[in-house]
């Protein structure tokens, strides 16, 4: 079998220039039709077309001859205007002939595939894509390993000299836009054995890479990568017509490709350019002037060598970099363009006009270098001192500090330490505050959200987020340091006093209590406009009109809230609020115990704990009434909310004898207290003001009862009430007299009675004022 490709008929149509017939054909149906595109070109074929290329397939599947299968191929590319030269390489032929049958046309269907052409009809049911994908897969990576081995063992160069040389020699020229700073200018020369070694353009030099293919065997492979390079590295970039000038990012990728191994040529040197990514860096540096001690600037080079600026040549551009002989390095912590081009220009500075700031860090973290920098200025030793102001709007603080070596006083601006007052005499040398409590103290400060109108002065605003800040902040606050305030600020941080709610109780006796809020804290008095205030506060610092900024201990008035919200009360009123007493036998355990213990409560909650019924009570001795069975229930009932201390109401029909069932309770009553008998207050519709009195003669004669009536003749009955057991009065009569039965004391809650309402009214009627 042979195994190389035979040589075409020259019967075979020749390939047009741009693109066969094949393509073209296809290229316009998937323009046309897109993904339609292979089935609009199946239906398009000709069943005979199919079944003629068919016949030759099958033929070629089964040639154990090469030449004639060759030649069978040929037919089949020929019909679909193809030619070998479409499909690129000479290997698949012997993968073709390697195999017959199904097989060889599975190859010829991956043949198609492998070179982005469209499968024929009768080649579509050999397609193999998964072997397709594999394929693809094994090339990518010997193609990962073929760029491997060039990276790593780059190729070597001609056995006979190569018959093109290329140089590049470079020199540091100074800067046109940077003073002071320079930029590295290169020059090409191109050697060829006719002509010698001219000077090229950049321009020329990247048209090299587009000539014919013999061009690359004249250079060596290390000038050919590079001339490929410069190619890639300026596409579409105006280039120069005369010498190429580096700097900055441009020269630091030059040095990256080039440096190592050094290849560009010091111009009058024997050493190359030499880049391995090194670093220099700026280290200060002491020393005596003619005058007086100066600071600057020196380089440190790896392996701790120091040289002087004079000693380097900086280039523009960023990132920065500088050259030193043949060597090129990165610097590390270069300033600003502009600040370097100074110091370039005049590197030292006296020492006397550094900054107490930079005098303290150079001092700190230049120790042990060389250089005696304890020498450089008169270190002083103090302790700091805040002073905070508290005001209506705003927090004033100063941070102070006094020196232990002459009691000189500073502050601190924000920036560095200056003394207050000017000194009597010019020192000989610069003076500075140099004390590990003085940091502590700067830091601290910086922690809270101040700002500076002026130097040396740090307002905030008096408000509760920055006050609670500070108050989170005041705990870590340094230890070494002194801390002076007015009054109001000493109440809060330096003798903090929280205050706290104190729930009052005061029991009535029968079914209700009083609650109120006492805020304490010694020596501060609150008025009603503080206590107001106090009242629906829930922030930690609140500012009360009269007695201004308080700290309020929030884990108490949380406690104190959640308590009055147990009760059915909204804000820590100090004004007295009536609870009612079942409200506070409903708390639990805890809070009755956080609430208040009363006696009253503790009674009360004993006796609905053991509640077993309504019990039986005698009949009052004066009674003059045979009760119904109903009737003596709910008699019964009305002496069982006595005994608990509850009020209570009694309902029933018109007409059913509720008149009679509160007569006799208050008889019963009036035998329960048989030493303080006190007044009962009836109050009912002015319609049956005297059937009260006619139903009291009637059924319990022995109790006496005054009506009050429409009238000037009224108020002089007052004084006959003590000498009564009941009062009767109309709800019209009762508001505009109001006051009298406070005065006269007719309702006694200790004594276990109260008023005694009458109100019909039709279910859903509104509650008027005089309910």
């Amino acid at each position: 079998m042979l195994e190389t490709m035979p040589r075409g008929r020259k019967s075979v149509a020749p390939r047009p220039a741009q693109v066969n017939k094949y393509d073209a054909t296809h290229t316009a149906l998937k323009t046309a039709y897109g993904e339609w595109a292979d089935l609009r070109r199946e239906l398009a074929d000709s069943r005979a077309a199919v079944e003629e290329r068919t016949q030759l397939l099958d033929l070629f599947a089964g040639c154990q001859d090469s030449q004639r299968a060759w030649l069978l191929l040929e037919d089949y590319f020929g019909k679909l205007s193809l030619a070998r030269r479409d499909f690129a390489g000479n290997e698949w032929w012997a993968r073709l002939l390697a195999v017959q049958g199904r097989a060889r046309l599975e190859e010829t269907a991956l043949l198609f595939l492998r070179n982005n052409r469209p499968l024929p009809k009768e080649l579509s049911g050999y397609a193999n894509f998964e072997r397709l994908a594999e394929l693809e897969r094994a090339e990518k990576e010997q193609q990962r390993i073929a760029e491997l081995e060039r990276w790593l063992l780059p190729q070597l160069d001609h056995l006979d000299s190569p018959r093109a040389r290329l140089r590049v020699l470079a020199k540091a020229v100074p800067s046109a836009t940077a003073p002071g700073r320079h930029e590295l200018e290169l020059d090409f020369l191109l050697f060829r054995p006719r002509s010698g070694e001219k000077g090229r353009t950049l321009a020329e030099l990247i048209e090299l890479t587009t000539r014919a293919m013999h061009e690359q065997e004249l250079f060596a492979p290390r000038d050919w990568e590079f001339l490929r390079w410069l190619a890639t590295f300026y596409t579409n970039v105006t280039l120069p017509e005369g010498p190429l000038r580096l700097a900055g990012l441009d020269l630091l990728q030059w040095l990256a490709h080039w440096g190592n191994p050094p290849w560009i040529e010091w111009s009058g040197r024997a050493e190359n350019v030499f880049f391995t990514g090194q670093m220099a860096e700026f280290v200060p540096h002491l020393e005596n002037g003619d005058h007086e001690l100066a600071f600057t600037q020196r380089l440190r080079l790896p392996g701790s060598q120091e040289l002087d600026l004079t000693q380097a040549r900086f280039f523009a551009g960023q990132p920065p970099l500088i050259a030193v002989e043949q060597t090129f390095y990165l610097l590390r912590n270069a300033p600003a363009p502009e600040l370097l081009d100074s110091l370039l220009a005049q590197p030292r500075v006296p020492v006397r006009k550094l900054s107490h700031r930079l005098l303290t860090h150079l001092r700190k973290t230049r120790t042990g270098n060389g250089s005696d920098w304890g020498s450089l200025c008169r270190a002083h030793h103090a302790r700091p001192q805040f002073t905070f102001e508290l005001e209506d709007e705003t927090v004033r603080l100063r941070l102070r500090a006094v020196s232990d070596l002459d009691q000189s006083r500073w502050q601190w601006n924000g920036h560095e330490w200056q003394p207050s007052e000017p000194p009597a005499t010019t020192p000989d040398k610069p003076e500075v505050l140099d004390d590990p409590r003085l940091d502590a103290a700067t830091q601290w400060l910086r922690r809270l959200d101040w700002f500076t109108p002026e130097a040396g002065l740090w307002v905030g605003d008096a408000n509760d987020a920055f006050l609670s800040s500070l108050a989170t902040a005041w705990p870590d606050r340094p230890a070494q340091a002194d801390y002076l305030a007015n009054a109001a600020f000493q109440r809060l941080f330096l003798q903090p006093r929280q205050l706290k709610p104190k729930i009052i109780v005061q029991g009535s006796g029968i079914d209700w209590f009083a609650v109120s809020a006492a805020w304490e804290q010694e020596g501060l008095k609150l008025t009603k406009a503080d206590l107001e205030r106090l009242a629906a506060a829930t922030s930690r610092f609140v500012k009360l009109p009269d007695s201004g900024w308080v700290q309020l201990d929030l884990g108490a008035v949380q406690q104190a809230h959640e308590t009055m919200a147990d009760l059915g009360l909204d804000t820590l009123s100090a004004l007295p609020q009536k609870v009612d007493m079942v409200q506070a036998v409903h708390l639990g355990e805890e809070g009755l115990q956080r609430f208040a213990d009363l006696p009253e409560t503790r009674a009360l909650r004993e006796r609905l704990g053991n509640f077993r019924g309504v019990a039986s009570v005698p009949l009052p001795a004066g009674l003059k009434a045979e009760m119904r069975p109903y009737q003596k229930a709910g008699f019964d009932f009305l002496c069982h909310l006595a005994q608990v201390k509850l009020g209570g109401i009694l309902a029933d029909d018109m007409g059913l004898g509720k008149t009679l069932q509160t007569l006799c309770w208050l008889a019963w009553l009036k035998e329960q207290h048989p030493k303080r008998p006190k007044p009962v207050l009836v109050i009912c519709p002015a319609s049956v003001l005297h059937n009260w009195r006619r139903e009291a003669e009637k059924f319990t004669p022995h109790l006496k009862v005054l009506v009050f009536e429409s009238g000037p003749a009224r108020h002089n009955l007052r004084k006959l009430i003590p000498q009564h057991d009941i009062v009767v009065t109309n709800y019209a009569l009762l508001r505009r007299d109001l006051e009298g039965p406070q005065a006269f004391h007719v309702p006694r809650r200790h004594s276990g009675r109260g008023p005694v309402h009458q109100e019909p009214r039709r279910p859903g009627q509104p509650v008027r004022q005089t309910t």
